[in-house]
């Protein structure tokens, strides 16, 4: 039971999962790049008995279908179930299923490469010994690939969330020693899209605003508990309420967050995660933010966290 425990907890772990275009460029171009090369080097299939000409063009063909798989299968799946693929949800056991899948459409492609290439029939035998080989040359480099990828980002993201929490408590030390007085709270007045539809909410209560499709949920303390009310508006319409309070920065596409109102700062494989105050839930900043969001933070020069 502790052996299942263990692995289910694998299996759960968060895994980083990048949707953008240039991230499955490149990794769709690094396995095509060394199906290419492994084939080359290796020649299997017989291949060495082959005209050199010939065997490059091969090598090429596996390499481009490869590519081609990964690219598309990379790109269009998060187009078609975007709730599924969405990386605060994606974990260690997902990242393994969607390999297998990866591996399993490359399989199809190269059994109809068999046939064109080598003449090989098309059955069930030839079938199932393409994937064989596709697994056999592809498991191996993916798995290193994607351990490798979860740990380095989550050692990663673990020291810098470590430093960001020291500087942070050391940062609220100093504020509690302030004698300035505290400046009086404003009013932030959101309009919605509906008719009449306002919500005025003073900033220091504000805590955080989430993105809900077309409305946005308004986190707000009241009474001494987090309370939220849900307008019917876009982020960047909140956003521009929110120009002239610097305590608030946007994070995330989905999330908008008070500084003032963050207790402390985690890391893992996907990146920093924020525990706010009243709010159980840990909200995420978007990786190419890291750098912003630490400087606001903090209020410090761009290098002081180098």
């Amino acid at each position: 039971m502790a052996k299942q425990s263990e692995i289910m907890n694998f299996l759960k772990q968060p895994f980083p999962h990048d949707t953008s275009l240039g991230c499955s460029i490149r990794i769709s171009r690094d396995f095509g790049i060394f199906v290419f090369l492994f084939l080359l080097v290796f020649r299997p299939f017989n291949m060495n008995v082959l005209p050199e000409q010939v065997i490059w063009f091969n090598c090429a063909v596996f390499g481009l279908v490869t590519f081609v798989c990964i690219f598309l299968l990379d790109s269009l799946l998060p187009i078609f179930f975007p709730d599924y693929f969405k990386e605060s949800n994606w974990t260690t056991g997902k990242q393994i299923f969607n390999v297998l899948v990866v591996l399993f459409c490359i399989g199809v492609a190269n059994s109809l490469l068999f046939r064109v290439l080598f003449g090989a029939q098309f059955n069930w035998t030839n079938f199932w010994r393409a994937q064989f080989i596709t697994c056999l040359v592809g498991l191996l480099p993916i798995a290193i690939f994607t351990l490798y990828r979860q740990n380095i980002w989550l050692r990663q993201f673990r020291k810098e969330a470590a430093l960001l929490q020291e500087k942070l408590e050391d940062k609220k030390k100093v504020e509690i020693t302030e004698t300035a007085s505290t400046p009086a709270p404003q009013l932030i007045t959101f309009a919605g899209d509906n008719s009449n539809e306002k919500l005025s909410v003073e900033d220091n209560h504000l805590v955080y605003l989430e993105s809900a499709s077309n409305y946005v949920k308004v986190f707000f303390e009241k009474n001494g508990r987090l309370n939220y009310t849900i307008i019917r508006s876009t982020m960047k319409k909140v956003e521009e309420a929110l120009q002239d309070h610097t305590m608030f920065f946007r994070c995330h596409r989905t999330y908008i967050i008070n500084l003032d109102k963050i207790e402390s700062v985690e890391g893992n494989a996907q990146g920093y995660k924020i525990k706010i105050t009243g709010s159980e839930e840990r909200l995420p900043v978007s990786r190419n933010l890291n750098k912003e969001f630490s400087d606001r933070l903090l209020a410090v020069r761009p290098e002081a966290l180098s």
